[in-house]
This record gives structure tokens, sequence and C-alpha cells, in this order.
């Protein structure tokens, strides 16, 4: 697709890299690569500057096609891409410690392999093969693929994306294949659900990019291209490389810039068709029958991002009742009251009333994106918090139910139980502070307040199961943090085989619920006795509870019983941990120097951890280390 002249020129007006992202996206036709190269470079000037994202490429099936489409992703979406790109067709070769994928230092890894990479029958048809033979060649070909992903999972090379190309031509048996006993595509769905099982299960920093629902989504004609692929070996048009780049700097987004967390939705003419001020309940649209159906598809997708671990806000500028009304009686209205954890509605400017529900919720803007469909406020949000992503809805109610689908920002490379959980969470949280008041919950105070809570923490050691939580809260955790250094599941995981390393983390319990994992510790046992602290954290959800003083209590009673005597911490000022400035020496640690600069330090034996008496938070460590 070429565009004409004012098409470039208004897309080239766009001053928000975001929102020139969702134009583009937004086009009915793809792109040509001429196009899209003048866009980008129109995008990688605006602000913030570009961040650097290595990508790493092995693959037995050409690459290097792919890479001006994804440098142009790239620049859509904040990112300048430098791609390192394996010698053809070499695989386990490429998963050495002084391979030239190493040395590159990839943020990502993408692993490009074909089916018959996995298993040499596969470039026979699966219908030529018994069913038992066709059993045997699925549980080898999952053990060829394991192999190959335990060898570069092994290596620094970042999260690891591991796709498996479709073929060109549609199933040998085809329109019989689906209900034929030796079903290609039953074949392969076994292998991708396997496969995806025991990536999320074994392997951390990890993601099955499955192109088969990429082809599907696009359209096997329109994605792929036989004549690139008989030619070049490269198997994909210009739509399909795209798509694939795009899919690939949504991935480098989530990997390289702070997840968000609330997804701020505005009402009229967002949640439902029309004003309800004015149309009145019976009269918005919002039902079976078009336009209402679109946004009630739009309200159910909503849903479906909140089980990704978004917390839903709501900031309308209308009467409370009014709002409420459609939310308790309107018979098709998809989101209640109880789904959002915080709104404003109200006839505040909208800016104002973000900065409100940051504070209320204790989250940074950094990590709001906000959905409404006026020109005006999106414009003004985004002159006020550049740092807000901001979504404005389509027009066209038959653009609504979508809008969402392609914000690399409200993409998540794991899901843990906290995410599914964070709802009632935050929830429970305002029934806590009915009983703790804003500066009840001060560690000073008398603690009855806090005895009042039946708080119990629970402490774990090297708890592997827990892996993808941990190091996400290394990677989200800014105010409540000591160091702020952000490591990946691969890290987290190399930390718990370490026997130099403790790796400690903590959920608090009360009687409003369970706050879920919400504190981590790492600690570096080192020769003489000593210890260092590389990182003390814990999620602002707790906050106000003495959680620091239990979780510290019990860090300390780990590394007493490993004959640690002195414990050294550091503090590194951000200019959002200043929450901690002081908290060390709270916690019982005296300034010391040593020849790397100013640190602080606990003498166990001058001052050991011990529980003060009639503390409010009964402590427990798990029985048995989590595997």
């Amino acid at each position: 697709m070429a565009l004409t002249p004012p098409q470039i020129e208004r897309l080239l007006s766009v001053t928000d890299r975001a929102q020139l992202a969702q134009s583009v996206l937004a086009l009915p036709a793809p792109l040509s690569l001429p196009d899209l190269r003048q866009i980008a470079e129109h995008a990688a000037a605006l602000t913030p500057a570009l961040q650097t994202l290595r990508v790493g490429f092995v693959h037995s099936y050409t690459s290097e096609l792919l890479t001006p489409w994804l440098e142009v992703a790239g620049q859509l979406h904040g990112l300048q891409v430098e791609a390192y790109h394996a010698p053809y067709g070499v695989l386990l070769g490429e998963a050495t410690a002084d391979a030239g994928l190493v040395a590159h230092r990839p943020d990502i890894t993408v692993l490009m392999l074909q089916r018959h990479d996995l298993h040499p029958a596969l470039l026979a048809p699966i219908a030529a093969s018994e069913p038992a033979q066709t059993a045997r060649i699925l549980d080898e070909a999952l053990s060829q693929a394991r192999e190959l992903v335990r060898a570069f999972r092994a290596l620094p090379v970042g999260l690891l994306v591991v796709s498996v190309l479709p073929p060109q031509a549609g199933p040998g048996l085809g329109l019989h294949d689906v209900q034929a006993e030796r079903s290609e595509r039953r074949f392969w769905d076994g292998f991708t659900a396997r496969l995806g099982d025991w990536l999320r299960e074994e392997v951390p920093s990890s993601l099955l990019l499955d192109l088969d629902a990429l082809v599907a989504e696009v359209g096997k004609r329109r994605a792929m291209d036989a004549r690139h692929w008989l030619t070049a070996r490269y198997p994909f048009s210009a739509e399909g490389s795209l798509e694939l780049a795009m899919r690939l700097a949504s991935i480098g987004r989530v990997v390289k810039t702070p997840r968000a967390k609330v997804l701020v939705l505005d009402a009229d003419n967002t949640l439902w068709g029309g004003v309800v001020g004015e149309d009145g309940l019976d009269g918005i649209a919002l039902g079976p029958d078009y336009p209402g159906n679109a946004y009630v598809a739009f309200q159910r997708r909503i849903l479906e991002l909140q089980q990704r671990g978004f917390i839903l806000a709501l900031c309308s500028k209308n009467n409370d009742a009014d709002v409420i009304e459609v939310m308790e009686r309107h018979p098709h209205q998809v989101l209640k009251a109880q789904h959002f954890v915080a709104r404003r509605v109200n006839w505040e400017p909208k800016p104002a009333n973000l900065a409100s529900l940051a504070e209320e919720l204790n989250l940074g803007l950094d990590s709001f994106v906000f959905v409404d469909d006026s020109d005006h406020e999106c414009a003004a949000v985004r002159a006020r918090w550049p740092q807000v992503e901001v979504v404005q809805v389509p027009k066209r109610p038959l653009d609504v139910p979508g809008c969402l689908d392609r914000v690399a920002r409200l993409e998540v490379l794991s899901i843990t139980a906290e995410d599914r959980a964070k709802t009632a969470m935050y929830q429970a949280e305002r029934q806590r502070q009915e009983i703790l008041g804003q500066a009840g919950g001060a560690a000073g105070g008398d603690g009855g307040h806090l005895h009042r809570l039946g708080m119990q923490m629970q402490l774990r050691l090297d708890a592997r199961r827990n892996v993808a939580r941990l190091a996400q809260l290394t990677q989200k955790t800014n105010q409540f943090n000591l160091t702020t250094r952000r490591y990946d599941e691969s890290q987290v995981a190399s930390f718990m085989e370490a026997d130099d390393w403790l790796v400690v983390d903590f959920s608090l319990a009360d009687v409003y619920g369970d706050s879920g994992i919400v504190g981590l510790a790492l600690a570096r046992v080192l020769p003489g006795g000593e210890a260092e602290l590389d990182t003390f954290l814990m999620s602002c959800r707790v906050i106000g509870r003495c959680a620091e003083d239990a979780f510290m209590l019990g860090l300390l009673e780990q590394l007493q019983a490993r004959g640690v005597r002195r414990v050294l911490a550091r503090y590194l000022p951000t200019p959002k941990n200043v929450l901690v400035k002081d908290l060390l020496p709270r916690l019982g640690f005296a300034p010391h120097a040593d020849e790397s600069g100013a640190v602080f330090l606990r003498d166990l034996d001058n001052n050991p951890p011990v529980l003060p008496e009639n503390f409010p938070i009964r402590m427990e460590w798990a029985t048995e280390r989590a595997t």
C-alpha cells in the first residue's frame, strides 16, 4: 500500500510516538517499506530518545530480510534495534560462550526454527506415519526442542523467544484434516501446547511466539510469500514481515520499559456509545445489536486485560450517580463497580484526576495507560503527563473492540498468581486503610491498629516456582527498593542455583486477604563471615505495616545461620526511591566506609536479629524449599 502525500503529511504531523504507532497500525492495509521508513525516521526524532534493543537471531531459514522491518517497527516503539544474525543454519553450534551471539549481548534472542529441525521424519507428511509412530515422533521432536532451548538458556542471551515456522501450504489432507485420525493440525496443536507448558514451568525468561497464530490472524495468503521462500528461503510477505516485526518490537518494548499497571478508562463514548447524562440509561448504545454490541465486545476485551494483571480505574467527566446506575442497572453492562479499584467521576480536569489516582494507588504515572474518545482530553493528558500512554478510542464503533489489541505496553511476557489477583488485593487494601488511616500505620505508632489486622508473614528461600514473580518485582519496584537493580528470570534462577547467594521472598496475609509475594531480598555470602545485601525491595502495597522490619529480621536470621557475622548494605539513590533513604539506619545498620565507597554495616555479634516483644506480625518459614 502506498500512501498519498496528504496521508503521509498527516502522519508526519503527529508528535506523540505512541499515537503515531497506533495510527500506523490502524491503517487498513500495510505500508510499503519506503513509506514506513519515512514515518519511522520521524518517530525516531520524537521524545523520549530511542532506547537500544539488541536482538539476536538463530535461524535455519533467512532472517536477515526481516531486519529493515524490525528497525522501523522498533523506531515506532521507541527502540533503536541492533540485530545480530547467526550463521545460516547453525543452531547448537551457536550455543557456546565464545559465539557471536553472546558477544552481541542481546536483550532478546529469537530461535527461528523449521519443523524438520526438530525431527527429520517431519520432512514427510504426518499422515504417512502410523498413530504409534506419530506419538513417538512428537515426543522426540519435543525432546529436540528442549535440548535447543536448554543450550541457549544456559547462556546470557536475554529473553529467549522460541518460534517454529508453519509451512507455506495448508494441511496435506486438506479439508478432511481436522477430523482425520492422522491430523496434521492436531499434531502441531499438541506439540505447541506441550512446549508452551514446559517453557512456562521449567524455563525462566522464555516466550513461545506462536507463528501459526500470527499467520492465521493475518491470513496465510497475505502473511507468506512463496516467491520469497523459493528464491531466498525467506517465508514472509511485506505484510507478514511487518506483523512479525511489530510483535518482536512489542516484546522489546516490554523488556526495555517499565510495565504498565493501570488501565484508566473514560465512560461516555468509550465503555458505551453516547452520553449517559443526556441520552439516559435506555438511550446509550450498549447491547446485542450494532452499534451497542461493539461496546459490549470492548468491555469483554477489557476484562481479558484485567486477567493479564492490569488494574482498572475510571476517569469520566460525569455525574457519579449516572455512571453507577449504568453499572448496576443496565442489562448489558459487563464492567461493574467491583471491577474498578478506583474511580474519578466528576467535572475536574482529567490530568488532575490522573494525578489523584496515582496518589491513591501509590503508583507512578508512567505505569498508566489512559483510554478516552475525546481529542481534547487526550491532548490535555499528553501535554501534562507525557509519561502516560494515551489511547484514543476510534470514532467508528466498528473499530472500538480491537483498539487496545496492538498497544505494546499491554502485552505481558508471563502471568503470576499476583497478577490474576491484583484487583482483589487493591480492594482489600481499601478495607485495611479504614483501620490504618493515612498515618496510623507508621512504624513508630503504638501498633494497636496493626494488631487488629492479624498479620502473618510467610518467608521462602530459593522458591523456584516464584522466579517469574521475583524477576517482575525487580523490574517494576521503584520506590521501596534500596538499589533498584533489575534482573530477568534467568538471572534470578541462577542466583537460586548458586551456593553463595540467598534468594528470600515473602508474602503477607491478614484478616482481609493475602497480599501475594510482595518482597524480595538477594544476598551474597562472602569469605570471612561477611555478606553483602544486593537487593532489598518491597511492594508499596504493604508499606506502613512493619513488614520491612520483619523481613530484614528473617533475612538476617538466615545469614547468621550460615556463619555470617557482618552484613554490608548500600543505598543507591534514584529520583524515585527517596522513601528508603533512611531505611538502613532504622533497621540497625551503621554508616561504614570501605574501598568501594560509603556503605552501611550491621554487626550481628553486637546487634543480632531479635524480634521485638508484642510485634504485630507473626512470621513463619515455608516448611521446605519451593521447587
